[in-house]
């Protein structure tokens, strides 16, 4: 009975016990449940505060671009990013934001709420560049506005060139995601720094800001760039292409100046231009500094260098007379003509005239070894790897005596303004002095990270006599011969004049209405410090010569640039 007893109290403990079980797993169960729809409903909140997140360029500073005077040419400025989700229906009190975001920024609403209609996946920029100064007020507005969950204003920064057009070919541009994408801009990414970050991006908060966390690419060292530019040399370089614009209206103009003792680049214009502000409304021609990225038949220019390198030779001398004949020479399997006949000429008359026989009769002397010297000489073979894009000449195959001579009158080989501009310096100096276009780089802490140095490439090119001999010939050409429309009263100028017919690939021959025309020179002659090209590309009108279209801007230039330097005049009344 006791034993009975006993079994049946354990049984009943037991049951009690598992009831007690069962119980606590229930109540466990039910306070997981909670626990997790607790934290459902938590992280649905949070989803509705901050919605997705988003990976974002943020462009960083970059160092500035400035003249050889540290006037600014291009500068990173401190602006502002303001954003809008990519549900623009959640933007709240939408009038009266859009409004006021008118009024603070200048942009009509009408295009406001263009830009808040594009449907998207993916934040919307609303405007970009404002100032930093309207910071307080947009995170007022954004607040009173109850979007602080749905527009962010973000700092960041934009590339300014506070000069519009000025040098804009030489300068380039920077892209939307802070790179250098043309020009010096390009060529000095690895100095300038900037770029951009990559962001994470979500909405919410009580700020009326844009959260960010840096993703990578983090700013380095920008350095500011000092270049040989001057930008009042710059401006009168300018202002003459806009009356040659205006005057010849041709496809192309370019125009040089370089400082012939240093081969400082002091300007360099450039017809088309574009503003680099908005780079992105002009089409690639307009961008393009064909200065530099372009090569053409240089024309009678080209005749100094082979009637200098004869001399040099003493295949003639400066006494020599050249018969020209009846102003015709066959050369291989057509003939090549002056524009009349001069009879017997001068040495310096072949060039004071420009005569095409008489300069062909003189280079008939050069061998092929000799042509390929001369060349190689004035470094009119080879780019000089100053500026990007830059095109090598185009020579041709001097085992083909027929190709020196057209040479030697500019035809059959091609050449850039800088080219041209480096080998005339040398007819002013003997020296062949490497162009450049960067003066100094200074570091963030102001320390020289580059100092420029003069690079002479090629010493004593012709013996001094020759150099003066070419020297006082090509001034003549400018006193007297067919560049006198670029004499000065004031300042003697060395120079020739040059005109190419253009070829035509669809006749197989050149173009006798399509010209190039050129005027190429020194000054001043005696004590030479500048040198300077004008190209002026398919000019429109009649007597399309470089004496005509090129050489009075050439004398316009030298006053202003001899004016603006202070320079004495040289030439005695």
């Amino acid at each position: 009975m006791e034993r009975y007893l006993r079994r049946k109290f354990e049984r009943k403990l037991g049951l009690v016990f598992l009831l007690f079980v069962v119980s606590l797993f229930l109540s466990g169960v039910r306070a997981l449940d909670l626990q997790i729809t607790k934290e459902s409903e938590a992280a649905k909140k949070i989803e509705e505060s901050f919605s997705r997140t988003y990976i974002v360029k943020i462009p960083l500073y970059r160092g500035s671009l400035r003249d050889r005077n540290g006037k600014e040419l291009a500068l990173s400025v401190p602006t502002l990013t303001l954003y809008a989700h990519p549900n623009t229906r959640l933007i709240r009190n939408r009038r009266a934001f859009l409004q006021k975001l008118s009024s603070l920024s200048g942009v009509s609403v009408s295009v406001l709420e263009d830009r808040l209609r594009e449907g998207q996946d993916r934040p919307i920029t609303i405007l970009t560049g404002l100032a930093r100064d309207l910071e307080d007020e947009l995170l007022r507005l954004i607040r009173e506005t109850k979007n602080t969950r749905f527009i962010g204003v973000q700092r960041s920064y934009r590339r300014l060139y506070p000069n519009g057009s000025l040098a804009s070919n030489l300068l380039g541009f920077v892209g939307t995601d802070g790179v250098g994408l043309e020009g010096m801009e390009y060529k000095l990414n690895d100095y300038l720094g900037g770029g951009h970050t990559q962001a994470i991006l979500y909405f919410g908060g009580e700020l009326g800001t844009v959260y960010l966390k840096p993703a990578g690419g983090l700013p380095g060292d920008e350095h500011d760039v000092y270049l040989t530019l001057d930008v009042g040399v710059q401006s009168i370089l300018e202002a003459v292409r806009d009356d040659i614009v205006k005057r010849w209206k041709p496809k192309r103009v370019s125009i040089l100046l370089m400082d012939v003792r240093t081969g400082e680049i002091l300007g360099l214009a450039t017809y088309p231009y574009f503003d680099p502000n908005t780079f992105y409304k002009y089409p690639p021609q307009y961008r393009r500094n064909f200065a530099v990225t372009d090569v053409f038949e240089p024309g009678s220019i080209m005749k100094p260098f082979f009637v200098g390198y004869a001399l040099e030779k003493g295949y003639v001398s400066a006494g020599s007379v050249v018969d020209t004949g009846d102003g015709r020479i066959r050369v291989h399997d057509r003939y090549v003509r002056d524009p009349k006949r001069f009879g017997r000429l001068r040495l310096e008359d072949v060039l004071v005239h420009s005569s095409n026989v008489g300069t062909i009769k003189v280079a008939s002397f050069l061998s092929r070894k000799e042509a390929e010297d001369l060349l190689r000489r004035f470094h009119l073979h080879a780019r000089f790897g100053v500026f990007p894009g830059e095109a090598a000449p185009k020579l041709p195959d001097f085992r083909y005596p027929a190709n020196i001579l057209y040479s030697s009158i500019g035809q059959g080989i091609a050449m850039n303004s800088i080219n041209i501009a480096v080998a005339f310096g040398a007819l002013a100096t003997g020296d062949v002095v490497k162009p450049k276009v960067v003066k100094e780089i200074l570091s963030p802490d102001g320390k020289k990270a580059y100092s420029m140095e003069v690079e002479v490439l090629k010493k004593d090119v012709f013996s001094k006599k020759t150099i003066r001999w070419l020297r006082e010939a090509l001034t003549k050409v400018v006193e007297r011969g067919t560049g006198r429309r670029a004499r000065s009263k004031f300042f003697t100028i060395a120079g020739k004049t040059g005109t190419s017919q253009k070829f035509d690939p669809a006749l197989g021959r050149y173009s006798r209405e399509k010209v190039v025309t050129y005027f190429a020179g020194f000054f001043p002659a005696t004590k030479p410090r500048f040198v300077g090209v004008i190209v002026v590309d398919e000019p429109k009108g009649k007597r399309l010569f470089g004496g005509e279209v090129c050489a009075p801007y050439f004398k316009k230039i030298v006053e202003l640039v001899a004016f603006y330097y202070g320079l004495k005049p040289d030439k005695v009344k």
